[in-house]
């Protein structure tokens, strides 16, 4: 259990130097128009971030005894059904 509760915390500090990063991409394509390289480092940084999220979301659940996650939207589910995240659209794009 120790070492589920590590991880979560481990895969939480990975997940916001990463949105960190991606929300400066964001700021920097609201300035100016992004190089096709650019662009597509952008697209790369939101793919690696909402990896990351989920698979912090699921070691946090799993931390705390649930089983029943094997994929994001699963992660997402229970997410929502336990009030962790209030807003938004849970059935989006599923």
């Amino acid at each position: 259990m120790q070492h589920q509760d590590i991880r979560w915390h481990q895969r939480l500090n990975n997940y916001t130097a990463a949105f960190n990063e991606l929300d400066e991409a964001v700021i920097l394509n609201r300035q100016r128009q992004l190089s096709k390289l650019e662009e597509q480092g952008l697209i790369q940084a939101f793919e690696y971030t909402y990896e990351l999220a989920w698979n912090c979301l699921k070691d946090f659940y799993q931390a705390q005894g649930e089983t029943g996650i094997q994929g994001s939207r699963d992660a997402i589910r229970l997410v929502f059904e336990r009030g962790l995240i209030q807003e938004g659209r849970p059935g989006w794009p599923w």
